[in-house]
Parts: C-alpha cells; structure tokens; sequence
C-alpha cells in the first residue's frame, strides 16, 4: 500500500484504502484487547472456569466456599440474649429527626426575659447596685446630651457585652420612667436619646422594645457596620 498509494489519483481509490485500513486498524484494537483480558486471567479462560464449577460436587463447592469466606461475624458469637437486648434498642431508640431537634434544642437554649427582681432573685443583681447604676447612667446621659440628641447604639454599646446589655437595660428604666425621650426616624431608621422635660416628667415615659443580642452587639462595635445593623432592627 505504501509502494502504490502515490500512483492513486482518484478520490474513490483513497477513500477505499482508508476504510479498508480502518477495519484493519479495528481488528488489531479487538486482538489486542482479547490478549489483555486472557493475561488479566492469568490465561484462565472464563468458559473453563464455568465448565469446571459446574463439574464440582456440593462437598467440594462447600468447602471452596468455606475456605475463601472471610465473615465479619459469626452466628455461634451471638446469643439469645444479645439478641434480645439489641431489638430492645432498636426498639426504643427515636427517630433521627427527632433526636436532631432535641440537639439542637441542647445547643441553642430557648430565649427567656428575666426581670430586675427576678436578677435580684437570683442573686445575679443586687437592687442597690441596680439602682447606682441607673442614676450613674442618668447623669451621663443628662451631660451628654446637652449638646442635643445621642446616638442610642453610640450611648449604649460598650467594649463588653455584659456592660452593654446592663447600660441597655438600665436606660429602659431611665426612658420608662419619663426621664429620657426616644426620637425614631423611620425615614432615615435611626434612634436617638435625649433627656426629656419636666412636663414629660410628670407624664411619664414610654416604652419602645429594642432587640440587641450578641451577634448584633459585635456588629454595632464596628462603626462600619452601626448603619447596617440599625437598618436590621
């Protein structure tokens, strides 16, 4: 083919040669695959394998077998009473769904409100102290403000969580009681403090419920992200 391929002008010609040399290409690929599978064999033809299984009496497959299983567990190793214990808890054992949510219901207690008395109950806040600080936090907030309205987060947030959520809660008092004023601009969402005058005094304050926890704590530290976390409220 290599002597006569440059005599061959025509197209049919070529295009003759190429199937036939295709085919050819073909069945070398199929012999070459034959010798790969007998090799992987260790030149045990399948159909010999099959013939002599067939050949084999039941004593000689049972113990073939025998020799080449390799069991991850015994029967004579389990007892009736291993048995039994081990249906009791597949019995009693919950659903999977189920012992998620009680996981996580573990991992993430439930919320609770506690109030002044019931932290001076427990022993976590003592009234006189409770007391101290809120008449602290008045005074700062009356010198503070003289200049005009505060920033509440700016007023309120501190370096600490614990001394961020007792200067919270100790202005809640402050605003409830008539002292200090919230100024809401839904508008521009933000929140300002300022103290109030003697007529709202005597009127007395109003409450406004104002959600901080700890993830929007250490948001608001960040002066980058105040706008943002008031937006969130």
């Amino acid at each position: 083919m290599k002597r006569l391929l440059p005599q061959w002008k025509l197209l049919d010609e070529l295009l003759m040669d190429a199937e036939a040399l295709k085919e050819l290409s073909l069945m070398v690929k199929l012999q070459s695959d034959w010798v790969k599978r007998r090799a992987s064999g260790l030149f045990i033809d399948p159909f010999l394998v099959e013939v002599k299984i067939k050949l084999l009496g039941k004593e000689e497959l049972a113990s073939a077998l025998l020799a080449a299983w390799r069991p991850l567990i015994a029967a004579e190793q389990l007892t009736p009473k291993r048995l039994s214990e081990a249906l009791e808890y597949w019995r009693v054992l919950l659903p999977l769904s189920q012992r998620m949510k009680e996981l996580e219901a573990a991992q993430f207690p439930e919320e609770k409100t506690l109030s002044v008395s019931e932290l001076i109950k427990l022993k976590f806040l003592s009234e006189r102290a409770f007391n101290e600080e809120v008449r602290k936090l008045q005074e700062e907030l009356a010198e503070a403000s003289k200049g005009g309205p505060l920033d509440y987060w700016k007023f309120v947030i501190r370096d600490t969580y614990e001394e961020t959520l007792l200067r919270a809660y100790a202005l809640s008092f402050i605003i409830s009681n008539g002292h200090a004023d919230l100024i809401i601009n839904p508008v521009e969402e933000t929140i300002m403090i300022e103290m109030s005058g003697k007529q709202m005094q005597k009127k007395g304050g109003k409450s406004v419920p104002i959600s901080i926890n700890y993830e929007k704590w250490m948001a608001m530290r960040n002066p980058k992200d105040r706008t943002e976390g008031i937006k969130n409220e």
